[in-house]
Order: C-alpha cells, then sequence, then structure tokens
C-alpha cells in the first residue's frame, strides 16, 4: 500500500512543473528539457535495470523518432501525427531488430553492438545530410507552430508523466514479474517453461516505441536536431540517468534526470572542460553512492526521522 502511495505521489509531483507555465522563461525551457530526457531514462531504466536486456541504443531510437518526424512532415508532406506515430514505429523495429540479430551472443557482446550503432548512428546522419543536415541539421516548427510553445510545454509534462505511469504499471503486472524474472535469471525463467524470447521482444517493442516517440516529443520541443545532439555521450546521459537517481526505487530516474540536465546548467562556466567535469562527478557518483542518490537520500531522512523520535 506504501508503494502504491509513493508511486502516485511521483505522478503528481512530476505534473507540478504544470505551473510554471504562468511564468515561462528559462525555467520553463530547462524543465521541458528535463522531462524529456526524463522519458528516456525511463525506457534505459525499464530496459536495462528492470527487464536485464544489455541495450546502448537509446540515442539512436530516439534519433530515428525525431528525424522520421521531420523527414517525412517536411519532405514528404505528410500529416503530423502521422509522422510522430510512424517515427516511433520505426524506433521499435529497429530495436527488435537489434535484439533479433544478437540474441545468440551474450552479455558484452550484445551491449558492444548496441553500443557501436550508437558510435556510428551519427556519421550515418553526416553521410545523409542532403536529407538530415548533418551537423548543420535541421529546424522543426511542428507542435510548436501548431499549438504554441505554452501548450507543447504542458503536453509534454502531461505525456511524460502518462509515460512513467505506464512504466510504473507494467512493472507491477504479471508480465513485469516475467520480465524482473528473467533480468535476475534467464536460464531459471526458461527452466520453469516461460517464453522468454517473447518477453524480450515485448520489452524492446515497447522501449523502442517510447524512445522514438519521445525523441519526436524532443525535436517537436527544441524545434532543431543535427547529429552534434545524438553523439555516443547522448545515450551515455541517458543511461546514467536511472544509475545515478537510483535504479532499484521506481522515481531513481527523476533524481537522475534533474542530476544529469541540471548539473552541465551548473558547468556553464566551464564549459570548455564540461564533459571533464562531468566524466568526474559520474565517477565519484559511482564510487561514493554506489546504489544512486534516491536509497542514499531514503537512508538520510530515516536516520533525520529517528533523531526526531
Amino acid at each position: 500500500m506504501k508503494g502504491r502511495y509513493e508511486k502516485i505521489g511521483t505522478i503528481l509531483i512530476l505534473l507540478l512543473p504544470s505551473l510554471f507555465v504562468l511564468k515561462g522563461g528559462y525555467l520553463q525551457e530547462v524543465t521541458g528539457y528535463v522531462y524529456l530526457f526524463l522519458i528516456q531514462g525511463y525506457v534505459a531504466w525499464f530496459l536495462f535495470f528492470k527487464s536485464g536486456q544489455p541495450f546502448f541504443g537509446y540515442s539512436v531510437t530516439m534519433a530515428i523518432g525525431a528525424y522520421a518526424t521531420i523527414v517525412l512532415t517536411e519532405m514528404f508532406q505528410w500529416p503530423l501525427f502521422v509522422s510522430i506515430f510512424i517515427g516511433a514505429v520505426l524506433a521499435t523495429v529497429i530495436a527488435v531488430i537489434m535484439f533479433l540479430s544478437t540474441s545468440r551472443a551474450r552479455g558484452f557482446y550484445v551491449s558492444m553492438a548496441s553500443f557501436l550503432l550508437a558510435i556510428l548512428f551519427p556519421k550515418l546522419i553526416e553521410a545523409l545530410q542532403p536529407i538530415t543536415g548533418g551537423r548543420s541539421g535541421l529546424y522543426f516548427g511542428g507542435l510548436t507552430a501548431l499549438v504554441g510553445y505554452k501548450t507543447l510545454y504542458l503536453l509534454v509534462i502531461f505525456l511524460t508523466a502518462a509515460i512513467v505511469a505506464f512504466f510504473l504499471w507494467i512493472m507491477g503486472t504479471k508480465t513485469g514479474r516475467i520480465l524482473t524474472l528473467i533480468s535476475e535469471n534467464d536460464r531459471l525463467t526458461q527452466t520453469v517453461g516461460l517464453n522468454t524470447r517473447k518477453y524480450k521482444v515485448l520489452a524492446y517493442s515497447i522501449a523502442g516505441f517510447i524512445s522514438g516517440f519521445g525523441g519526436a516529443l524532443y525535436v517537436n520541443y527544441t524545434g532543431f536536431i543535427s547529429s552534434v545532439d545524438i553523439e555516443v555521450f547522448t545515450t551515455l546521459y541517458i543511461f546514467f540517468i536511472p544509475l545515478i537517481g537510483g535504479s532499484k526505487v521506481f522515481y531513481g530516474p527523476v533524481l537522475g534526470a534533474l542530476f544529469v540536465i541540471l548539473v552541465p546548467e551548473l558547468l556553464v562556466p566551464v564549459e570548455r572542460y564540461l564533459r571533464i567535469f562531468f566524466g568526474l562527478i559520474f565517477i565519484l557518483v559511482i564510487v561514493l553512492l554506489p546504489e544512486g542518490l534516491a536509497p542514499n537520500i531514503q537512508k538520510l531522512l530515516r536516520k533525520i526521522n529517528l533523531k526526531r523520535a
């Protein structure tokens, strides 16, 4: 019962920044950016940490959703919402193909295959510069031109909260419990007669679709995307969101997204050395707080409550 109330509380907290629409400006812009990466962070939380699937191509599925939305809308004049849906479906197909093509491999090799895809994909985008804009990128009005920036901001908030609620719901279902079993012991799960391959394909399908949909939201919100925005560091940031926040708790990615997105904002004065500082911070957090921020904050609050008692 306590866990249920905590989940509801998490969703309600995620809806609170909708009040920022009254203020607008920089705070609203950064909040929207945090939520867009929170979607990808929950994809990593669900696929890697809860389903045990060693996938590192989050920036690729995100980019496919984004570029498909722009290309289909601008070049082929498809309806915007159809383009967004097709982009999410294409991201799903790529994620499933990546799984099926590496399903006979184990651990490290599967991880490296998707990680290499994340490295090579920006090069493919640059090679297709006449279509994708390469490093110069593509500008896109999209939903901003259709409904306005403030309405789009609210849409991002509510859709993110809905996606988080979906992930929390599915992990409490029979499917979620089976995915957890697969994550803990794949061979034992097969031994009891469960078709683990079917559930893995389902996990990749869900993760790919939501990641692609999140990428479409991203390019509609930012109005621009280039190969620089989807480089390998993007997939690392996404992976670190649940890792730093705390992968064992359902609200860990929320803290992780705040950390991953807001810390670079604080390091703007040393932007030249941003990745060095950010890498050092990652290492320190992992070494000193291996369980992530959320469990350690919980422990600290318990100690404070005990002292008060």
